[in-house]
């Protein structure tokens, strides 16, 4: 079992979470012709929506006086405060920004999302976020592919192109 350097045991604590958001797929930088073939029905201009599982994986050292990672209610507050009270019942458009991303995709909402969540943990660190869009779409962050997204890579990666982007 990993420990962490005072010998305390290392684990992973994930809980999850649900919340309905609308949004429609749309690059204002593109012609209308561009942002339909791109993303398809998702371009509908009157949006569509989803209903999210978000799944939030904290780590950090059990502690030796409550056997907890954290305190679930902790989590619950902290995901219920910078998540649920924005998202439940949105429209993602209105709540991205341009920096956040050029359109409401889920990998878009998910980069938002980690960075709304990692600043504010206490005593434990934001491991993994996967949030399901649909029963066969989902989208994760982990820490170990930002820590390796980090170093260059050694070899270059697929060709840069629009692609049509592939929902149900």
């Amino acid at each position: 079992m990993p420990t962490d350097p005072r010998g305390l045991p290392l684990v992973e604590v994930t809980r999850t979470y649900q919340f309905s958001a609308a949004h429609r797929m749309h690059n204002p930088a593109f012609s209308d012709a561009e942002n339909a073939r791109l993303y398809g029905r998702c371009n509908n201009p009157t949006g569509h929506g989803h209903t999210y599982r978000l799944a939030v994986t904290v780590r950090g050292p059990v502690s030796p006086d409550t056997g907890w990672v954290m305190p679930g209610e902790a989590l619950d507050a902290l995901v219920r405060q910078q998540v649920l009270t924005r998202f439940d019942r949105a429209n993602l458009d209105q709540l991205l920004s341009p920096a956040d991303g050029v359109t409401s995709t889920t990998e878009v909402l998910a980069g938002l999302l980690w960075r709304l969540l990692e600043g504010p943990l206490a005593g434990a660190l934001l491991w993994r976020l996967r949030i399901e869009e649909t029963s066969s779409n989902f989208f994760e962050i982990n820490r170990l592919l930002l820590q390796r997204a980090a170093v260059p890579p050694d070899r270059p990666g697929p060709k840069a192109g629009r692609q049509k982007a592939s929902r149900p």
